[in-house]
């Protein structure tokens, strides 16, 4: 069973009832730890269906073969914040049976790869505030402060600053590494527009300077995508789109 079209919850919600994806992308597990804690591993997706796309925080291992590139699968019992969702331990995931395909439409497919810029993020109008944004980015430059470190990046249109606390806090990077940002929030603080983690955000480096690497940019404007879709969903009209091989290198 695929949910339907669904107003994104404002809070973390747990959501019982199973929704069908395709699986389009997904990380390979990596290993974290807060501080007085053993080491933990986690990986993210991102999925889609008919209609939405989401990104999946997922920290049962256990189910890295559920999420292989093309797989349509189903899940439930899972935590949901807008166009985020979480995957627990007490989550279930299982592949859907074998024939079971999702029409994805072409604006949504469109969107997810081809994602704003920060100087699109910078001209946000606030009203939309808080917005999720994830991708990879080059790090300008980073400051540690007590309780927080603040990190720059940058892309061809622009920098912001990027506000990390708790496990985002003092990241081992260095200017001209690409960093992965997951699920952090756009906000205006003190008149000026910057992404700051959060309880499901995550941080990490995936290239180091040096390495032959032109960060790509995959933030998704989920809830702008689905709101200005040109497609009509009662129109009947779908465009199955073949999901090739996607990288982010």
């Amino acid at each position: 069973m695929q949910a339907p079209n669904q107003v994104a919850p404002r809070r973390p919600t747990l959501q019982k009832d199973p929704i069908t994806v395709v699986v389009l992308t997904a990380t390979d597990p990596i290993e974290y730890e807060f501080p007085g804690q053993r080491k933990k591993k986690v990986f993210l997706a991102t999925v889609a269906t008919s209609n939405q796309v989401f990104q999946v925080k997922v920290l049962n291992i256990k189910l890295k073969k559920e999420f292989k590139q093309k797989n349509v699968i189903t899940m439930s019992a899972y935590i949901r914040y807008k166009n985020v969702l979480e995957i627990n331990e007490r989550s279930v995931v299982q592949k859907a049976p074998d024939g079971q395909t999702i029409a994805v439409p072409n604006d949504i497919w469109i969107r997810a790869k081809t994602p704003p810029k920060i100087g699109d993020l910078c001209q946000e109008d606030p009203d939309n505030l808080p917005t999720i944004v994830s991708g990879l980015f080059l790090l300008q430059k980073k400051k540690d402060n007590r309780k927080t470190t603040v990190y720059v990046i940058q892309d061809d249109t622009g920098t912001m600053e990027v506000v990390g606390s708790e496990i985002c806090y003092g990241i081992k990077c260095a200017e001209g590494d690409t960093v992965r940002l997951f699920c952090f929030y756009l906000k205006k603080i003190k008149e000026k527009l910057k992404l700051t983690s959060g309880k499901y955000s995550f941080m990490e480096v995936v290239k180091r300077k040096g390495r032959k690497q032109q960060p790509c940019s995959v933030t998704f404007k989920l809830d702008i995508a689905v709101k200005n879709s040109p497609l009509n969903p009662l129109s009947g009209v779908n465009y199955v789109v073949k999901v090739e091989n996607i990288s982010e290198e």
